[in-house]
């Protein structure tokens, strides 16, 4: 049976969106933030909330359903019963709004913004010490704008810049010692500029380290 969201749970929400919409305001005055156009509404999805495990629960072709119908409200996954590890929203089968990912001591891990099932707006996380980890902007599941990384020391990895989904204007990285190792501008598909090392890897006391391990 889909339960209602207790009272503490929408506290919890509440408590959330107001973080990320004070972030999102002091963005916009700082960098410029994100335009209205790119912030999602959610107020068409109703509050019922389901756990991933139910058995009523389904996917399909990338739609999820709840007894045979595409499922609109939020579907949580738990770390244990009292604490929530995920929680993400639906509308008629597909994420609409944000996916929030905690860690085990409840801090937020990640939020990451979806329109019509397809990536849109924010998407940001955090090292488990507190320190940003990225800080991304899509549109229709395409990368646009600036597109931020950091080392979990906090120290800037790669601050990359992109138009509809390619390279376009000023690309940096950094070693983990903070020395610059790509600094070139993308335009009309080619690079002008320093081009050391591939992205696949990160580089630490001038060492490459990959970054899978």
């Amino acid at each position: 049976m889909v339960q209602k969201a207790h009272s503490l749970f929408k506290i919890v929400i509440l408590m959330v969106i107001a973080v990320l919409t004070t972030n999102c305001n002091k963005k916009e005055e700082d960098e410029g933030g994100l335009p209205s156009s790119l912030l999602v509404t959610v107020t068409a999805i109703p509050k019922d909330t389901i756990l991933i495990t139910n058995a009523n629960l389904k996917l399909n072709n990338g739609i999820y359903f709840f007894n045979s119908k595409p499922y609109s409200g939020y579907i949580k996954e738990m770390h244990a019963p009292d604490q929530v590890k995920c929680i993400f929203s639906f509308l008629n089968g597909q994420q609409q709004g944000l996916s929030l990912v905690y860690f085990v001591d409840g801090k937020l891990k990640e939020s990451r913004s979806y329109k019509d099932g397809k990536s849109y707006g924010r998407h940001f996380g955090y090292w488990d010490n507190g320190n940003p980890r990225f800080d991304f902007t899509y549109v229709d599941d395409r990368r646009e704008g600036l597109q931020k990384q950091w080392y979990e020391s906090g120290g800037k990895y790669s601050f990359l810049t992109f138009k509809n989904d390619r390279e376009n204007g000023m690309q940096n990285a950094w070693r983990e010692n903070g020395k610059s190792y790509i600094n070139y501008e993308a335009r009309d598909g080619r690079r002008y500029g320093l081009q050391k090392s591939n992205l696949c890897y990160t580089l630490k006391d001038q060492k490459l380290k990959d970054k899978s391990k």
